[in-house]
């Protein structure tokens, strides 16, 4: 291919914001699918498709060469297949017809503007007719093979439109899941399975002309759990497979999308080419509900592609795709924001020319939209908000220090998931230790909250009252200074209390029951003001909420749970050096927070160590914690909540 690919996901337009939506990791089938005749929602559908069309003349506009959508389950019938797997009834038949005749309409559109198509997949995914033939869910299981081939034969064979099959196989199952209908499941997670699975779908690429585009993301869990960030891995499974048909699609960070990271040092390493994933709607920092520049960040990471990486194929630009919550202001009227739509525009355009004067890029296009008196006003925020997200979310650069924990490498971004301030305390432990200077940390957060204070004002004067555009841009952004708010006022009080804990202040910790208070009206306010909004809801706040309530009720228990996780993080960051198992972090903090509890009880030292025992054991440490550690994190706020919502199932991790 002569040009530089520039992919863009299109599963923003597909989103109904009047039906209830959360995971935005893929294609809303959940929205779509029905259980009854006709089994898809035909409307929702046909307003998706024709939403799309237009989403991509947009794309077109802005420079992107193709499109990627999902996925391979709702688009097989298996009618070409030698056995018969689904029922002419069935509805796992008649929803990839109907989809086929919806996809079809955007593929012709895509093709008619020279646009390339790809359809995306997770591995190993399911259906219970297919489970039923198959049997074992194996990698090594003959009858899985023939069916995966069947569908990749079956997807070129119908879509000649398709170019190609992006596929990934690290974060599948659990919260991806719809049900008992489509299911993933992670049995790919060792090198060579791993690596058979791309021979054996490569094999069906190159017979039929077309491109498999194999992602590295991986979530720590078995031996391809280092995949995404780890150079001896990648050579492992990539070495010696130069096959023309055959792309490698890796994340530009050595993590997830996350600001303030290093590059992802498999990025250039020999074996096929390359396309570097990015995102546009950035799903750490609000979803694409309030600005969130990434002049520079993508700026950095295509200028560096195109100057060093001799394997660099393109870029997967991510508009809607990748999170748990928000609101519908990430939809806005045509499948997203504004701020998403402006990423979109730069970074297409960064394609174009790395060197672009990305400031001035922002200015022209907010005054092109909205005037230049307001678009200034919008593009000032817009250029501010790499700094605001900085110090008044993530809490500015990290320390240097060790992130890797065995196959996970720590982000920069701990405090928060996606809109669930944790209460975790091996978490604020963790902040606590490693922030070089909390003071001034602190400080640098109340002064971006007074920056965005200042925007708000500015854009309230200058918003035309008769534009409905405008006063959106108002409310995004006076909703991006409440949360910015609460964030300092939450990380102040946990940040203080974990402090103390560290240096063992009981006085401290005990006077700063007051701060707690405060804090905690200042969640309930914020919770008043944006509950009932579908736009722009408020943050998830229950847990950091309990955890504040139980710190009022009873400070002595979380004093000694705060201690607890002190040690806890100070031992592992001595250990990082040594081949210590991720999943000990949870055995470790089970016992030390039993032991903890227990021991201030008569007898206590006899109980916990009869509890502890069992726990050394690995077959029942494994059974036991699987029972009772979704619990404990309830209970004691061990583990962030949101763990337990999305990605695979925690008992997979426990594996």
């Amino acid at each position: 291919m002569d040009r530089l690919r520039c992919l863009a996901d299109i599963n923003g337009p597909f989103f109904d914001s009047q039906k209830p939506f959360r995971n935005w990791s893929a294609f809303p089938f959940y929205q779509v699918d029905r259980s009854h005749p006709p089994y898809v929602d035909h409307d929702q559908l046909a307003m998706g498709v024709e939403r799309a069309k237009a989403y991509l003349k947009q794309l077109h506009v802005q420079g992107y060469t193709g499109i990627v959508i999902d996925n391979l389950a709702h688009l097989t019938t298996f009618e070409s297949a030698p056995v018969s797997l689904y029922a002419p009834d069935s509805p796992y038949l008649q929803r990839a017809r109907a989809y086929r005749v919806a996809f079809r309409e955007i593929f012709d559109a895509a093709i008619s503007l020279d646009m390339e198509v790809f359809v995306a997949t997770d591995m190993q995914w399911c259906t219970p007719p297919l489970r039923r033939y198959v049997g074992r869910l194996d990698a090594a299981n003959p009858r899985l093979a023939m069916v995966n081939r069947w569908a990749l034969e079956e997807l070129f064979a119908v879509f000649p439109q398709v170019r190609g099959l992006v596929m990934r196989t690290g974060e599948t199952g659990g919260a991806h899941d719809q049900d008992r209908d489509y299911t993933g499941h992670m049995i790919y997670a060792a090198t060579r399975q791993l690596r058979t699975l791309i021979e054996q779908l490569l094999a069906v690429c190159e017979r039929c002309d077309r491109l498999l585009i194999v992602r590295t993301w991986s979530v720590g869990i078995g031996e391809t759990g280092d995949l995404l960030w780890s150079p001896e891995r990648y050579r492992e499974v990539f070495g010696e497979l130069q096959s023309p048909h055959l792309l490698a699609s890796v994340k530009h960070t050595p993590t997830d999308f996350f600001r303030l990271t290093p590059p992802n040092p498999t990025l250039g390493l020999p074996g096929p080419e390359q396309i570097i994933e990015v995102q546009n709607r950035r799903e750490y920092e609000l979803f694409g509900m309030t600005p969130s520049a990434i002049t520079h960040l993508h700026q950095d990471v295509i200028r560096q592609a195109r100057r060093t990486n001799q394997c660099f194929n393109g870029i997967w630009a991510w508009n809607s795709a990748g999170g748990w919550g928000g609101g519908s202001a990430a939809l806005g009227v045509d499948g997203w924001s504004v701020w998403t739509e402006l990423n979109s525009a730069l970074t297409a355009a960064l394609m174009r020319d790395a060197d672009l004067d990305t400031e001035a890029f922002a200015r022209r296009w907010c005054f092109k939209r909205f005037g230049e008196l307001f678009g200034e006003a919008v593009a000032n925020v817009y250029l501010d908000s790499a700094d605001i997200l900085t110090w008044g979310w993530y809490m500015g650069p990290p320390a240097r220090h060790q992130t890797i924990l065995k196959t996970i490498h720590i982000p920069s971004l701990l405090w928060v998931w996606w809109m669930r301030p944790t209460a975790s305390p091996l978490i604020w432990a963790y902040l606590a230790i490693t922030l070089e200077d909390i003071e001034a940390t602190l400080e640098r957060g109340a002064e971006v909250v007074n920056r965005l204070a200042q925007h708000v004002m500015r854009l309230s004067d200058l918003a035309p009252s008769d534009d409905s555009a405008a006063r959106a841009i108002v409310e995004s952004v006076r909703y991006f200074y409440d949360v910015i708010q609460v964030a300092a006022v939450i990380r102040t009080t946990m940040l203080h209390l974990f402090d103390a804990a560290r240096y063992g202040h009981r006085t401290q910790w005990n006077a700063l029951a007051v701060e707690a208070a405060a804090t905690r009206e200042h969640l309930q306010r914020h919770y008043a003001t944006w509950n009932n909004r579908i736009d722009l809801p408020p943050l998830e706040l229950e847990e950091i909420d309990a955890f504040l309530a139980a710190f009022a009720q009873a400070p002595r228990l979380t004093w000694y749970q705060a201690r607890a996780s002190c040690l806890i993080v100070n031992r592992l960051r001595r250990q990082r050096r040594s081949n210590f198992p991720a999943r000990a972090v949870g055995s470790i903090a089970v016992v030390v927070l039993l032991a903890s509890l227990l021991a201030q009880r008569r007898r206590g030292t006899r109980l916990a160590g009869m509890l502890i025992s069992p726990l050394l054991a690995p077959p029942l440490r494994q059974r036991m914690l699987r029972a009772l550690l979704p619990w404990f994190c309830r209970r004691f706020h061990l583990l962030p909540s949101i763990f337990f919502e999305t990605g695979p199932k925690f008992t997979e991790w426990m594996a």
